[in-house]
């Protein structure tokens, strides 16, 4: 949704605008110069988001979501073993399926599945995290995604607003001066998106590998943000300055 603010206008009295003739306010033709200003900000990610399933087969519907309870349990255990809050691991899906003979004629046992997401606030720790996970799931482990972020990406929200304000003013000064003018007071502004990328993915060979080791190369995370400004255009002051007899 794009936010505006329009900054309130000078008072108007028999149609004329106040102001003393030493201000350099905005001029009577009202003049103006809108701008579009962006901005990037960006920071080291410190949070891994883990996406696992955890699946166990059995001859039966109640058998098959045991032992995939059982793997749950022991997965949760094992991170909070590892320091892992556990408020930072959620369930976000099951699911049970029959499994079929190969004629597809005969229900030969069933799966069932548990997805869950850690969230690993330290990336010196998902290697042991990730190694803990292995031993408790074995091979009933599935690892569907891992992304990095950043905690709190508020901070970066406000730079990259005021980058993208800083841009805004610049542009709209150039143009002042290549309209033999000046730049008056902001008249209104409307932010445009502010784009805040979801978690960056690991690479698909990381993400095979995560049960024996889980280099991390953090890299940087970004945030984009774009605003419109208008500046008011006003005359150009002039050197009145006389030279000394």
């Amino acid at each position: 949704m794009t936010s505006r603010y329009d900054a309130p206008r000078a008072p108007y009295r028999d149609g004329m605008s106040h102001h003393h003739e030493h201000d350099h306010g905005p001029d009577d033709d009202g003049r103006r110069v809108e701008v579009v200003g962006t901005g990037e900000a960006s920071a080291t990610p410190d949070v891994v988001r883990l996406r696992i399933a955890l699946t166990a087969r059995a001859g039966d519907v109640a058998a098959a979501l045991r032992a995939t309870g059982a793997l749950v349990t022991a997965v949760g255990a094992a991170v909070r073993a590892q320091a892992v809050d556990p408020a930072d691991v959620a369930s976000t899906g099951a699911h049970v399926q029959p499994h079929w003979d190969r004629d597809g004629q005969r229900i030969t046992g069933y799966e069932a599945g548990h997805q869950l997401t850690l969230v690993v606030r330290d990336l010196d720790r998902l290697d042991p995290v990730v190694d803990a996970v292995a031993q408790a799931a074995g091979d009933g482990l599935r690892i569907d995604d891992i992304g990095l972020e950043v905690a709190d990406a508020s901070a970066l929200r406000e730079r990259a607003r005021a980058a993208a304000f800083a841009d805004a003013r610049a542009k709209a000064e150039q143009y002042a001066v290549l309209a033999g003018a000046a730049l008056g007071p902001v008249l209104a502004v409307a932010e445009g998106g502010a784009r805040v990328p979801g978690p960056r993915p690991m690479a698909r060979e990381m993400v095979a590998a995560a049960s024996a080791s889980m280099p991390v190369e953090a890299g940087q995370y970004g945030v984009s943000a774009s605003v419109a400004v208008a500046f008011a255009l006003v005359t150009a002051p002039t050197d009145r300055s006389t030279t000394p007899e």
